[in-house]
């Protein structure tokens, strides 16, 4: 499998000034040359998805067929992009191999300088269909393999003699494993929302900031859960997010909005970091909600939460570093 290359693209340059200074973690972000400096930035490019994933962070087995346009992503990432720059946009879904004009949005994610580089992350199913346009506009390609879903071996081995020949980065990652992400029920108790929240890898450490539909969000749930939850098939109305502007104060009220220690909305559902650990299974359409009506207090790990309590420098890697069960 082949090394990015590093293609010389719009914004690679900031690399030179982004040395030494921190881009993840706990604590203020980093900026520089009037710009918030971040490791990566999520495009939601398509909300929908081919698998049904049981508690899928991004809801996506539950959500409406639905694809960002390009000529709306090179806008909000063009007006984005002169107060906030990442080393790489993470491109996801849903699936984004799904978009009917994938190569047009990776074309607007390049021209707008948001990022060094683009990172693609998929679950591979149709990744032979993608054309050789794809592979030239990608730097890596990351898939996401799940149990009983995977794309089948000659499937890969086509996509690594591509990745090759492009100097794409092809990595898998397997996944045996999910976490619970949000209760449909919730909690009243405001004290474990915050707790919740500060422990929050996602929006704390990780640093999963999305754009979605003119909006940044610090999180992807932050982003889709309020949606389904209240008003399905619709945009939560006011946004946890904040209207992406070309204006003076934008700067100023981005980096409010991404360092603020108050939790969102969202928050008084999702579970972060902490639901409990569960074997990876996937689940139909209409029993998927249904998992998920329990109350917040229980689906928390509440020793995994005790933990990140007691060291909140930690970082946490995702699930797929978990080894697979023994059969």
């Amino acid at each position: 499998m082949g090394n990015s290359t590093g293609h010389g693209r719009p914004g690679q340059r900031a690399s030179d000034w982004r040395a030494h200074l921190p881009l993840s973690g706990p604590g203020p972000y980093a900026v520089a040359d009037g710009r918030i400096l971040t490791d990566g930035l999520e495009v939601i490019i398509a909300a929908h998805c081919n698998l049904r994933c049981r508690a899928c962070a991004y809801l996506s087995p539950v959500m409406p067929v639905m694809t960002a346009a390009p000529a709306t992503i090179q806008r909000d990432l063009a007006a984005l992009a002169r107060y906030y720059h990442s080393s790489e946009a993470r491109v996801l879904g849903g699936e984004p191999l799904l978009h009917p004009q994938l190569v047009q949005v990776l074309q607007a994610i390049r021209a707008s300088g948001v990022s060094d580089t683009i990172r693609v992350i998929t679950n591979g199913l149709l990744l032979a269909r993608m054309p050789t346009s794809f592979w030239h506009l990608v730097d890596e390609v990351s898939v996401s393999v799940y149990p009983g879903r995977q794309p089948g071996d000659e499937a890969v081995a086509a996509a690594a003699r591509m990745a090759d020949r492009h100097g794409v980065r092809l990595r898998l990652k397997y996944f045996h494993y999910f976490r619970e992400s949000y209760s449909e029920s919730g909690t009243r108790d405001v004290t474990l929302v915050e707790r919740i929240y500060r422990t929050c890898q996602m929006a704390n450490v990780w640093r999963c900031n999305t754009v979605l539909n003119g909006y940044l969000y610090r999180c992807p749930q932050s982003a889709f859960l309020l949606s389904i939850i209240h008003q399905p098939g619709s945009q939560a109305d006011p946004p946890d997010g904040l209207k992406i502007t070309d204006s003076q104060d934008f700067a100023q009220q981005l980096l409010a909005f991404l360092e603020s220690p108050e939790p969102l909305r969202a928050c008084g559902n999702c579970l972060g970091s902490v639901g409990r650990l569960f074997g990876h299974t996937q689940m139909s359409r209409p029993l998927w909600r249904a998992q998920q009506q329990d109350h917040t207090e229980e689906l928390v790990d509440w020793e995994h939460l005790d933990t990140l309590e007691r060291h909140p420098e930690m970082v946490v890697r995702d699930t797929s570093f978990l080894p697979a069960p023994h059969s």
